[in-house]
């Protein structure tokens, strides 16, 4: 005969094993520890603590790749995490993260013997040791002032190498996805902004070089979402708006996934126009068209997509007209007007007064050597105050890149770009190879960087963090070539 022995419940048990012991002894430590430490302190920790496991995945050969792409993708939150840390160099841990993993890469291949390099690797690299050597050109003023100029441009740059020979079909597949995900709450931000403003909103706009005039002009507070300021959220969601259009015209696209893609399209179209980016819309219609004119061959009813979308802009822009206080609608009408007449814009007229009066004089004293790495850096001008060193605003991509590297600068970048884009165009006639993903990938590339170079008439494109990122990166992915990957 059996007897049941009754098993008494005890919350702690009688018997614990040496390191259940050690694990309550070091949580009651921590937890003493973080009840004596500082917020800002506390908050760096958790920094690190996310920070961390992203290293550990660089420094991984076999996840390097992989950590590449998270990188890329969680770089747009860069302004969250100054306002979490109180320092506006915290996103500097995205960059060395991306820097550590190249370094990595490279040595890599120079230990097999096998270094990945050709004319336009060589060319980028001139660029970025040209940018590099301007940082202490004698206009310059300090050596923080050239730093800063070198990281929010030319070290972006470090992209390009990235996408032309870091980056599998699978990382590419991955980067779209990710950001097509992360994209969704940091629009959701950004439009909560545009209703009501925390505190942790007011503190990345007190750590911004910009000045505060820059969020509330307008009429409106200018949603910058997670980025550091609305003109980069403008750029961010021009480069997400128009994968998602890719997307949404391809011919293999599921009509409930494109159901799904146009009440994305709507949300981040009515962010972008808030964010009152002009020159950002200039560049999204840019693109646009681009993605129209590849469709042409291979879709026509991609036409009566787009004509779709089209009519959904002009709703989401109406709605907004509508809902706006009477401050608001005067800002919108502004704006839409500067985007349909542009010459007759006062924005334009007078970056057009600022160009020929004062840019190209400029140009025309130094050609050759220009003004060193920051001197036309977009948000640097607090740098050039109480010396006798030249600032410029240049309010153009191009102009910016004169003034800085001079005329070998521009040159070079201009001819990365020109044979960047001759290496990609050779294969619109291979599409038929590529598999889905990396078609729609080889059309959004190419619309993304007419859609930069466009706005960079009107903008410093480029100096954009993160977004820039992104140019670059697809700049690179477009120059390589891929079609080799692809299956047939």
């Amino acid at each position: 005969m059996q007897t049941t022995q009754k098993r008494s419940f005890n919350l702690i048990p009688h018997k614990l094993s040496a390191w259940r012991w050690l694990l309550l002894l070091l949580a009651i430590l921590t937890g003493s520890l973080v009840s004596l430490l500082s917020q800002q302190v506390l908050l760096v920790m958790l920094v690190l603590l996310v920070g961390l496991p992203l290293a550990g995945l660089v420094i991984s050969q076999h996840t390097r790749q992989t950590a590449v792409v998270l990188l890329l993708a969680l770089v747009p939150l860069v302004g969250i995490l100054k306002a979490l840390t109180g320092s506006r160099f915290a996103p500097l841990t995205f960059d060395l993260g991306l820097l550590l993993a190249l370094a990595l890469f490279v040595l890599a291949d120079l230990l097999r013997g096998k270094i990945r390099i050709g004319h336009l690797d060589m060319l980028w690299l001139a660029f970025l040791i040209l940018a590099f050597l301007q940082m202490f050109n004698p206009n310059v003023p300090t050596l923080q002032a050239g730093v800063e100029g070198f990281r929010k441009f030319a070290f972006m740059s470090i992209a390009f190498y990235m996408g032309r020979h870091m980056l599998r079909e699978k990382d590419r597949r991955l980067l779209v996805h990710l950001l097509l995900l992360v994209s969704v709450p940091v629009t959701l931000y950004g439009l909560k902004q545009f209703f009501f403003i925390s505190a942790l909103d007011l503190r990345v706009i007190d750590l911004a070089t910009s000045g505060v005039t820059t969020y509330l002009m307008g009429g409106w507070i200018r949603p910058f979402s997670t980025t550091p300021g609305p003109f980069h959220l403008g750029l961010y969601l021009l480069t997400v708006l128009l994968l998602l259009i890719a997307l949404l015209i391809d011919k293999q696209t599921k009509p409930r996934f494109r159901l799904v893609l146009t009440g994305v399209i709507a949300l981040q179209l009515t962010v972008l126009i808030m964010t009152r980016t002009k020159g950002n819309w200039i560049g999204l219609i840019i693109g646009v068209i681009v993605l129209a004119l590849l469709q042409v061959r291979h879709s026509p009813k991609a036409f009566i997509r787009l004509f779709g979308l089209i009519l959904l802009g002009a709703l989401v822009i109406g709605a907004i007209v509508l809902a706006a206080s009477d401050i608001a609608q005067s800002v919108v009408q502004d704006a839409i007007f500067a985007v349909t007449h542009p010459a007759q814009a006062p924005t334009f007229i007078y970056r057009l007064s600022l160009w020929q009066d004062t840019m190209l004089p400029a140009i025309s004293r130094h050609p050759l050597l220009g003004y060193g790495t920051s001197s036309a850096g977009e948000g640097l001008a607090n740098l050039y105050q109480n010396n006798a060193s030249l600032y410029f605003p240049s309010h153009n991509l191009y102009l910016k890149v004169f003034l800085e590297l001079g005329l070998f600068g521009l040159l070079i970048f201009l001819t990365i770009i020109m044979l960047s884009l001759r290496r990609g165009w050779r294969l619109r006639k291979r599409q038929g190879e590529f598999n889905p993903t990396d078609r729609i990938i080889w059309q959004w590339s190419f619309a993304v960087i007419v859609a930069f170079l466009v706005a960079g008439i009107v903008i410093p494109t480029l100096d954009a963090y993160p977004p820039n990122y992104y140019f670059w990166l697809l700049l690179g992915i477009f120059s390589s070539g891929w079609v080799s990957k692809a299956k047939t």
